[in-house]
């Protein structure tokens, strides 16, 4: 198996590491004509492309999707477009995040924090319950979906087909994975679903606005800077999957990596005020994020390589955060090293829900560490979920070491 089969292989999900050294020792940017893209590893050159819109352009969804298939093309577009705040340079791009920036403010983020805490304590009461848990599916997965469904104002009973609709659309962005007929059809089944669900609740919100974000996305669609019913259905979209399935990978992932360092959660459970650096380097080490695109505008150069025009490059933000050129030692988990990683972008893309998911983040360790007692892996390798682009766990069953 090739070097870069063996990077998109699921098999590598659980230590992809050597495969990012041997990239970035190949050079800056790595051709991979079989995936039609160019990689991009090393920390420096992964910051130029994200903080260069002019010559890396995010507008490159419709050309890089020449690799999926058709029809999950079509299912996308309906909701997402080529247009959103994901896949748009300026201006277009600095439009759509203003109106969406002001729900992220970090006053406005602070404010979210009670609710948190409160949404994160009735599911650790549940698991209290039990002698075994599954910190996916009885904690991580709930606690961004209901987050982000009362932000956006959706019905409290359809937060599991809210959770299934943005499951389907991760997973039907995948560029490298096989579908069935079978899972084809209910992808994009999902997908008008969804769009339907967004249509219905823009329309409730245009004849009787509610103080949540889609009224306020919807209010924008009539004063000065007019969002279209599109881009409303748009923002809503991508608000979904950035709001649940990043802080689901990040808490999973930072879990994972507690276990692996009983000591760091020694630290953790003796002195909380650790817990921040704790995400840090949880999403510096093992970022619920691998890899972004961009396409270059014009002929460019990228270290010592020469990159055509309309070159699609896959970013590999995972492997910049792990380059030693940057970080001292880099496959040691350090709390104490307070990263400049890339986990969230760089640049006019940075990730507007950022101080959301690090508040999540933060909350949800307070709350486990103080509430719950000892715990470990039931035994078994960590099962990811079939996805290269974002990197989170499908499992993470766990039992109680003792309830003393």
């Amino acid at each position: 198996m090739s070097i870069i089969h063996e990077l998109f292989s699921p098999t590598s999900y659980d230590n992809p590491f050597p495969i990012y050294a041997a990239l970035r020792e190949r050079g800056a940017a790595v051709h991979v004509p079989e995936f039609g893209m160019y990689l991009v590893s090393r920390y420096e050159d992964v910051q130029r492309v994200l903080k260069n819109p002019e010559l890396f352009s995010s507008a490159h969804m419709a050309e890089g999707a020449r690799l999926k298939d058709s029809r999950l093309l079509d299912g996308m577009n309906l909701l997402i477009g080529t247009d959103s705040v994901i896949s748009s340079d300026p201006p277009a791009h600095t439009r759509l995040r203003k109106l969406v920036s002001v729900a992220f403010t970090p006053r406005a983020i602070a404010r979210l924090e009670g609710r948190v805490r409160e949404i994160t304590g009735e599911l650790i009461d549940a698991i209290l319950e039990k002698d075994s848990f599954d910190m996916m599916a009885d904690f991580a997965v709930p606690l961004p979906v209901i987050v982000i469904a009362e932000m956006l104002g959706v019905d409290p009973s359809r937060r599991a087909d809210f959770k299934r609709w943005s499951d389907d659309i991760v997973i039907g962005s995948n560029f490298n994975a096989v579908f069935s007929e079978a899972e084809i059809e209910r992808i994009i089944k999902s997908r008008y679903e969804l769009a339907d669900f967004f249509r219905e609740m823009i329309e409730e919100r245009v004849e009787e606005p509610k103080n949540d974000l889609l009224s306020d996305l919807v209010r924008a669609q009539v004063e000065d800077d007019k969002l279209s019913p599109q881009e409303v259905l748009t923002m809503a979209s991508v608000l979904l999957i950035a709001g649940n399935e990043t802080t689901t990978n990040l808490i999973g992932n930072a879990t994972a990596e507690l276990l692996n360092h009983p000591e760091v959660e020694a630290q953790l459970r003796e002195d909380p005020s650790l817990i921040p650096g704790f995400i840090e380097e949880a999403l510096r080490y093992r970022p619920p994020a691998v890899m972004g695109s961009r396409s270059t505008t014009r002929e460019t150069t990228l270290g010592d390589v020469t990159l055509p025009a309309g070159a699609q490059l896959g970013v590999l933000m995972d492997s910049a955060n792990h380059d030693p050129a940057r970080f001292e030692d880099p496959e040691r988990f350090d709390i104490t090293r307070n990263p400049a990683h890339l986990t969230f972008g760089f640049g006019i893309h940075f990730c507007v829900g950022a101080p959301l998911s690090r508040l999540e983040g933060k909350v949800a360790f307070e709350e486990i560490l103080e509430r719950l007692p000892a715990f470990s892996r039931e035994p078994g390798p960590l099962e990811w979920n079939p996805n290269f682009h974002l990197r989170g766990l499908a499992r993470l069953p766990l039992r109680f070491d003792s309830r003393a």
